[in-house]
């Protein structure tokens, strides 16, 4: 489980996409997580499968490429890293579980001397009762609220500390990003659902 407060930023090596695939990157972590160990790679749950000084590598599922803007990424590119919640430890974003719905693209970036507003677009129509203004998103492993819900777009808004903080930054307009909807809120809505059918 995680927080959604991203820790630090790493930096892809390599991404094989053969019969396993496995990701590599670069990260300075403190102390650095062990061989079987979990940690939130741009919002998605990976297992340390190898460590070699500053070098992590993972083995992909094909879910987690299907789902995931990890194929997308080219070496060097920056990654939201988080390591897992300690049990009792301070949860100073929200519950994050590290197993995204899929993806959304940023449609929009407004700066602003302030917060500043991204808006991004997505497709699956089951999405939107999850999507909640005010409530929670995980956007690449980072912890937002909600700013405003339509039928397939929503925005969010972010500090400079966000901003600099995370690759959140860097994103421009048509680039995919992460998405974990509220995990509280999809426990409820399943629960909701699955009551509802019984019923009738």
């Amino acid at each position: 489980m995680f927080t959604g407060l991203i820790e630090s930023q790493g930096t892809l090596v390599s991404l094989e996409k053969g019969s396993q695939p496995r990701l590599t990157l670069r990260a300075a972590l403190v102390p650095s997580p062990a061989v079987g160990a979990s940690l939130a790679v741009n919002g998605v749950c990976l297992t340390v499968v190898e460590r070699k000084g500053a070098l992590l590598r993972f083995d992909l599922a094909e879910p987690t490429l299907r789902l995931s803007n990890l194929q997308d990424l080219a070496p060097g590119a920056p990654l939201n890293l988080e390591r897992p919640l300690a049990l009792g430890g301070r949860l100073d974003g929200h519950l994050v579980s590290g197993h995204i719905d899929g993806t959304a693209r940023l449609r929009a970036a407004q700066r602003g001397g302030g917060a500043s507003r991204w808006s991004f677009t997505f497709r699956e129509r089951e999405w939107r009762p999850l999507l909640v203004t005010r409530g929670s998103v995980a956007i690449n492993g980072v912890s937002l609220t909600l700013a405003e819900v339509l039928p397939t777009w929503f925005s969010v808004e972010l500090i400079p500390q966000t901003l600099a903080a995370t690759n959140l930054g860097r994103l421009r307009v048509g680039e995919r990003v992460n998405i974990e909807l509220d995990l509280l809120g999809k426990t409820l809505y399943n629960f909701y659902r699955t009551e509802r059918g019984r019923t009738r």
